[in-house]
């Protein structure tokens, strides 16, 4: 799952088998940076199709995963809170850019109304 969320829109690698994710855990340095800085408010489409794959199997679950190996669990977990959050965030920045949208005119009509009040003194 990790390889998917991490590789390009157009690189998704048809390889994703524990094999290939260790390779990419090699360098453990930019591996770690890769996770701590990752775009989480920017997934791309193909991304998200490629990873669905992994969120429809029940055996995508971090504690069923860490029978076999903590490290495997914990980026199972890192996986679908990252997704989740994707999708949440997804439905709520248009509601935030409304609000602020809203706070913006509330202001203007709020300065207008004291200069009416002002020059009605």
């Amino acid at each position: 799952g990790v390889l998917v969320l991490l590789s390009p829109s157009n690189k998704i690698p048809k390889d994703r088998s524990w094999k290939a994710g260790k390779l990419m855990m090699n360098k453990v340095d930019a591996f770690l940076d890769q996770l701590l800085n990752y775009d989480k408010e920017n997934i791309h489409e193909n991304n998200l199709k490629a990873i669905d794959a992994y969120l429809n199997n029940p055996e995508f679950e971090p504690d069923f995963i860490k029978a076999k190996s903590l490290a495997a669990a914990g980026l199972c977990a890192w996986v679908i809170n990252i997704v989740t959050f994707y999708r949440v965030f997804c439905d709520v920045e248009p509601k935030r850019r409304a609000l602020a949208e809203a706070n913006a005119e509330l202001a203007a009509a709020q300065e207008k109304l004291a200069q009416i009040k002002a020059k009605i003194k």
